[in-house]
């Protein structure tokens, strides 16, 4: 029997997979932002693997014993959050949060074996009218932010948010840059380039702006495109595979998940303590609730 969910998902109903392997986290007052990002880490199998290495070799303390202790728990049932909220230093769990700011937080305090996975390094290189080229301050990023501001009541595109991501900016006029071998200011232009390729590359479609007009913020609800598979600057090749959701509005509303597994290549709903398999491929259409967009690096294929 199929079912549609409460937000226009088609879902195998549950009763026909009664043994699904993959487990839910609990509520615990507003904390579907932690549970969200916690199944993709969860799902993110270099991830747990790493986290396991690094709490072996100290002794399970801190934010990463938490993290080993519940990935345990999540692979044999429904799990809670209880050791993790107190790590991280939520004291109000009726008060819901970021998942962007509540990941980064995450990969922040864990240990840099497991956080590399999604570690990144951006960096400018500038270009002066003479063809002169120069590379600035590295600058190491958990996820590329994409502005949708402008794009309140159109579609936007994560293939062109990219692509203007990484569109080279003129500096001329008052903003004309000093060329050490020119010897004076000239005009250039200023790239971002990736230095270094995260093996998961995390996209913050930022929905939630701040109106200067309004003075107060907002969020865009507009429909995103989202690919499955995604080319960035270098040549690499990234593939989709989990997808954070944000429903609702600005002050309010819920997080959930959408993952895909590396075994069985199959799609997963994880809402809190529902975990529901999918029986078609997300993402073929428009997303109005995408947030954070997690692309792993596709396997070079031999010839």
């Amino acid at each position: 029997m199929r079912l549609f969910g409460r937000h226009g998902f088609k879902f195998i109903s549950t009763s026909v997979e009664a043994n699904i392997k993959y487990h839910g986290l609990v509520n615990q007052g507003a904390t579907c932002y932690l549970n969200s990002v916690l199944q993709v880490l969860f799902m993110t199998e270099d991830f747990r693997e790493a986290v396991k290495r690094s709490s072996k070799q100290n002794v399970g303390i801190g934010l990463l014993g938490a993290l080993t202790d519940l990935f345990d728990n999540l692979q044999k049932h429904t799990a809670n959050t209880h050791k993790i909220i107190t790590q991280l230093g939520i004291n109000r769990v009726y008060e819901q949060r970021d998942a962007a700011e509540c990941i980064e937080k995450i990969l922040t305090m864990t240990s840099p074996e497991a956080s590399q996975i999604f570690h990144g390094l951006l960096a400018n290189q500038i270009t002066c009218s003479k063809g002169h080229k120069e590379t600035d301050r590295d600058a190491p990023f958990w996820h590329l932010p994409l502005s949708l501001v402008d794009f309140y009541n159109q579609d936007y595109s994560v293939v062109d948010g990219i692509e203007e991501f990484f569109r080279p900016r003129c500096l001329n006029g008052e903003h004309q840059m000093y060329c050490d071998r020119c010897g004076h200011k000239v005009d250039a232009t200023i790239t971002d380039v990736i230095k270094h390729h995260p093996d998961v590359l995390i996209l913050l479609l930022k929905r939630f702006e701040f109106s200067y007009s309004y003075m107060s913020y907002f969020k865009t609800s507009c429909f995103v495109e989202v690919p499955y598979s995604l080319q960035i600057p270098g040549n690499e090749v990234y593939e989709l595979y989990a997808v954070v959701d944000h429903f609702g509005g600005l002050r309010g509303g819920h997080y959930s998940a959408t993952i895909k597994t590396q075994d069985e290549d199959r799609w997963y709903k994880f809402d809190d303590t529902q975990v529901t398999p999918l029986d078609y491929q997300p993402f073929q259409e428009k997303s109005q609730s995408a947030y954070l967009l997690f692309y792993r690096k596709a396997k070079s294929k031999s010839h």
